[in-house]
Order: structure tokens, then C-alpha cells, then sequence
């Protein structure tokens, strides 16, 4: 392989890890929280959030509302590639000036309101968690700053080998969930803060990738990659011939089948048939079928295209394998990637800015 070649699978897989590491924590959480939707009436848990102006780098990934007194703003930091801790620190710093001064959030009625307290929960990979909560504690009390959220750090971490997630609470910035408003038998301090002693919180496989199976996005476009991954996973097969269909349950599909895809009609089907609120554009579907042409996976123009569709890894639902699933993703984008690599020129930079610049 090429050292273009080289940086080309690097960058791209670093985008889809990012993109990928970022719905899992979101899956997982969306299931911590649901534990409080039988206390609230309106509860809800957004992964569409309002979005902040185009000048601000980063917005909500997240929003959890449990009553008018008490709602979550969250923000998944990713991996640095290009830009350092400092660098994120500024930007998130952004995006919690944009929400200071109130960030409406959505409750299950669907309105919109400002609950009384806010706290922002950040996420940050356990590699540069530290330096980051130093960091953004220095520049929360500085003088230039008036910045009044609450923010709660949490450092996150994949152990690869388990398939799980774990989080613990980074000391270095004091803030706690300000928790008044929920149960105490579910309060979040004894499970992940200082009542708890800090102790780590594990998020497995059956946590995150149930949840993230029906909502497998969230506020940011996926990479080409990423919804490729999706797609030739879930819902290719489901166009296939019966019998090509039994073949690929048992990982007997050695020769490619064609598979038509109409851009429209597939981004409809998937928002509402596949996907829990899907928000799925069809541009992104025409961006992934072109990321599969580069691959010669696929040939078509405008908005019809035809997959050349083979058993690249095996069907991962049937195993019941969650960890095995985890794993035969991300050997199935890598398998793409560097297909792609291999043969595109790699000029475009996915249309996605704001995760190829970490």
C-alpha cells in the first residue's frame, strides 16, 4: 500500500471510528437515562437536538429532559487527529456560550422549553481526558469567561477485547449532577459520582448497539463509510432474492447479485421502516452509493444505482454474538475503506468538516 494510500485509510477510518464511537456512547446512554422515562410523564431523549449557529463548531449530540426543573445537554468529544485538547477546549467552550443563556430542549409533547437547571454532560476519550479537564477547568475560571453552565466530565474509553464501554468521572472540573429532581433509588451520583466514590460505570454491548440498531445516526451526517457499513449490513440483504437471502444468513454468498437502489426511495423506506425517527437525507444516500462506486461495489448516475452486492462478512444478527457484531462492523468499513483508497483518488474530503479536521 502507498503512503497516500496509507494516510487515505488512516483519515477515513479515524472518521469512521469517530463517527461510530460517538453513536455507541449515545446508544448507551439514551438506555442509562430510559430508566427515568417511567418517572417522568414528558420524558424524552433527543438525538436531534437544535442545532447552534453555523459559525460554532460543535452542538448537542444529545438532549435528555425530564421535567421543566431539569434537563441534559451532552456533547461527545471525539479522538484527536489533527486538532489537540486545547483546540476542542475552544470549541466546546463555544458551544457552551451559545447555550448559556438557555438552550430549549424537546419533551415528549413534542414543545420546546428551558428547564430551570441544565448540566451539560461532555464526554472525553480517556487518552487526553485529563489534560482536557485541567485545560477547560483553567478556562472556566478565567476572568475573560462568564460562562454559568454546569458541566459534568466523563472520560470513556472501548476495552475492545470485552466490547463494552467505560466511563468514569474526570475530577478535574468539580460540577456533579445536579440531581434533585431524580429518584433517589436511580440517583447518577451513586452510580458514576462522588456518592459512589467515582467508581467506573460499564456499558456492554447489549446497552448500546439494541438502541443503536433502530436510531444508528444522530445530529451530525454520517461518513460515506459509516452508512455503507449500515447499509450492507442491514438493509441490502433484506433486497436480495429468498433463496440469495437464506444463502446470506448462512454465510454462503460468494458471488456477487445486483441489487437496484433508487436514492429516494431508499432514504424514505429507511426513515420509515428502519430507522426510529429517521433523519436521513437523500443527498447522504447518494454520497454513500458514489463511495461504493469508487469501491466497484456498485456502477449507476443520478439517482439509480446498482450494487454489486457479495458476502463480505458474514450476517452478524443471526449469531446473537453482540461483541462479535461490534467487531464484524468495523472489519466490514475497514474492508471498504481501503477498497476505496485503493481506487479513488481521495481529492473530496467526504463532506464532512467537522470530523475531518479532528
Amino acid at each position: 500500500m502507498s503512503s497516500s494510500e496509507t494516510t487515505c485509510v488512516d483519515r477515513r477510518h479515524h472518521t469512521f471510528r469517530t463517527y461510530n464511537d460517538t453513536v455507541d456512547v449515545i446508544s448507551g446512554w439514551e438506555t442509562v437515562f430510559g430508566v427515568y422515562e417511567s418517572y417522568f410523564d414528558l420524558y424524552y431523549f433527543d438525538r436531534f437536538p437544535a442545532s447552534t449557529p453555523d459559525s460554532i463548531e460543535y452542538t448537542p449530540d444529545f438532549t435528555v429532559y425530564f421535567n421543566d426543573d431539569y434537563g441534559v445537554t451532552a456533547k461527545v468529544l471525539p479522538k484527536t487527529l489533527h486538532l489537540d485538547p486545547p483546540e476542542i477546549a475552544e470549541s466546546l467552550l463555544e458551544m457552551l456560550s451559545e447555550c448559556d443563556s438557555g438552550f430549549a430542549i424537546t419533551r415528549a409533547d413534542g414543545m420546546d422549553v428551558v428547564p430551570t437547571d441544565m448540566d451539560v454532560v461532555v464526554f472525553v476519550p480517556d487518552s487526553y481526558s485529563s489534560q482536557f479537564g485541567n485545560i477547560l477547568d483553567t478556562r472556566l475560571s478565567s476572568d475573560d469567561l462568564d460562562i454559568k453552565n454546569n458541566v459534568v466530565l466523563l472520560r470513556y474509553g472501548m476495552d475492545d477485547e470485552r466490547a463494552h464501554y467505560i466511563f468514569q468521572r474526570e475530577t478535574a472540573l468539580e460540577d456533579e449532577f445536579r440531581e434533585d429532581e431524580l429518584p433517589d433509588e436511580e440517583s447518577l451520583n451513586e452510580t458514576i459520582g462522588p456518592d459512589g466514590d467515582y467508581q467506573s460505570y460499564k456499558l456492554g454491548t447489549r446497552e448500546f448497539l439494541r438502541p443503536k440498531t433502530k436510531k444508528p445516526i444522530y445530529n451530525v451526517s454520517p461518513p460515506e463509510s459509516y452508512l455503507a457499513t449500515f447499509l450492507w449490513m442491514k438493509e441490502f440483504p433484506t433486497e436480495l432474492a429468498r433463496d440469495d437471502f437464506i444463502d446470506w444468513k448462512k454465510g454462503k454468498i460468494n458471488k456477487q447479485k445486483q441489487i437496484s437502489v433508487d436514492c429516494q426511495r431508499l432514504t424514505d423506506k429507511l426513515n420509515t421502516e428502519r430507522i426510529v425517527d429517521g433523519e436521513l437525507r437523500v443527498e447522504w444516500i447518494t454520497q454513500t452509493l458514489e463511495f461504493l462506486c469508487t469501491t466497484r461495489y456498485a456502477e449507476g448516475d443520478d439517482n439509480s444505482y446498482h450494487v454489486m452486492y457479495t458476502g463480505l462478512v458474514r450476517d452478524i444478527d443471526m449469531s446473537g454474538d453482540k461483541s462479535e457484531e461490534y467487531q464484524r462492523a468495523t472489519e466490514l468499513a475497514m474492508k471498504l475503506i481501503k477498497r476505496y483508497c485503493r481506487y479513488g483518488e481521495d481529492t473530496d474530503r467526504d463532506g464532512q468538516s467537522s470530523l475531518d479536521d479532528f
